[in-house]
């Protein structure tokens, strides 16, 4: 059978971070990147150093909380680039931070629709070209945060939960369909959302979760972003069809073994 090659990836937080290196390694594989971030400097950016490598991108500055302008923002995408055949929904806000009685709820709603309600409807939104084309991938970047309460974070745990379980009903609806649909946990990285945690006033998130974070960093056990962006560039090729609808960690041999494609 021949393999079907994507040429036209979205992905969501590339200013920087795991969002920034996935779009610099799908454009180093020919792929087509839209990059969408709400800082315009941060997207000029990558785009420049995709453009020094020889690769096509275009810029979306956009705010995910506006979840009802995500359809033309994929219709923007599709205008310009083509019909998205790879999705990486990244972008995510880690707060609010405080126990559930405290937060402000408009905070708490908005990381609902970052975190959760953007990543459904710009699904839902590349949906119907990879149906056509039956071939696809939607690659979710969820947290093991999904697999437990976290404290003084709930909207963040909240929301990777759901995320998680959005990624297994779409594995179940698109059985079939050449079109995956996965969750990574990408391990503990080395980004903007960890120096943000750790940093936060123990008030606001509890010693336990300030001594852990910062022991993250100060016992080197961050990973660079590098690794992540080779898996999640693996999955959005022909090996993601093994993981459709499954949700998967970094640490997994299985995943691990992605390195090497």
């Amino acid at each position: 059978m021949t393999q079907y090659s994507p040429k036209v990836a979205l992905v969501t937080g590339t200013g920087r971070g795991i969002g920034e290196a996935v779009a610099l390694e799908l454009a180093r594989r020919g792929l087509k990147v839209a990059l969408v971030a709400r800082s315009q400097s941060e997207l000029d950016r990558v785009a420049a150093q995709i453009r020094e490598t020889g690769g096509t991108s275009m810029s979306l500055p956009f705010n995910l909380a506006e979840v009802e302008a995500i359809d033309e923002l994929v219709g923007r995408v599709e205008k310009e680039l083509g019909p998205v055949d790879v999705l990486i929904n990244n972008a995510a806000i880690a707060g609010p931070f405080g126990a559930g009685w405290e937060v402000d709820p408009e905070e708490w709603t908005r990381a609902i629709e970052v975190n959760l309600v953007a990543p459904f409807r710009l699904t839902r939104a590349v949906l119907p070209p990879m149906r056509e084309n039956n071939w696809g991938r939607v690659i979710n970047i969820s947290s093991g945060a999904a697999t437990f309460p976290m404290a003084r974070a709930g909207a963040y745990s909240t929301t990777k939960a759901a995320l998680d379980m959005i990624s297994r009903q779409f594995g179940v609806e698109l059985e079939g369909t050449g079109i995956s649909v996965i969750s990574l946990y990408p391990g503990i990285v080395d980004t903007a959302m960890q120096t943000e945690i750790r940093t936060q006033p123990v008030e606001k998130i509890g010693s336990e979760m300030s001594e852990r974070f910062k022991g993250y960093h100060s016992s080197g056990s961050l990973s660079t972003a590098e690794p992540v962006a080779r898996i999640i560039a693996a999955l959005s090729g022909e090996a993601g069809q093994e993981f459709a609808g499954k949700v998967i960690n970094i640490s997994d041999p299985a995943v691990q073994a992605l390195l090497n494609e």
